[in-house]
């Protein structure tokens, strides 16, 4: 693998884990949490740390984008000069 993939492939990352710990968090936090456990207060994200996800997605988002652009141009053959005639 060359650094455009891995480029891409930690973009994609970059994505994904932020929605996976959202989804992991509302989980957990309709799961009850009475008795020994807890007292039955659901705790979920503050707006600052949905903002901080929100950011780290939107990076890998616009990373994701500029990585790609960086493959095709890096997996573009390069132009041949030698057809062109200059008269």
């Amino acid at each position: 693998m060359n650094k455009h993939v891995i480029y891409i492939i930690l973009s994609i990352l970059s994505i994904l884990v932020p929605i996976i710990g959202i989804i992991y968090s509302y989980w957990d936090a309709s799961q009850p949490k009475v008795g020994p456990i807890g007292d039955g207060i659901q705790v979920v994200f503050t707006p600052v740390q949905l903002a901080a996800l929100m950011g780290v997605m939107l990076t890998g988002a616009l990373n994701l984008v500029i990585a790609i652009k960086a493959y095709v141009e890096h997996t573009k053959p390069p132009e041949d000069d030698s057809s062109r005639t200059n008269d």
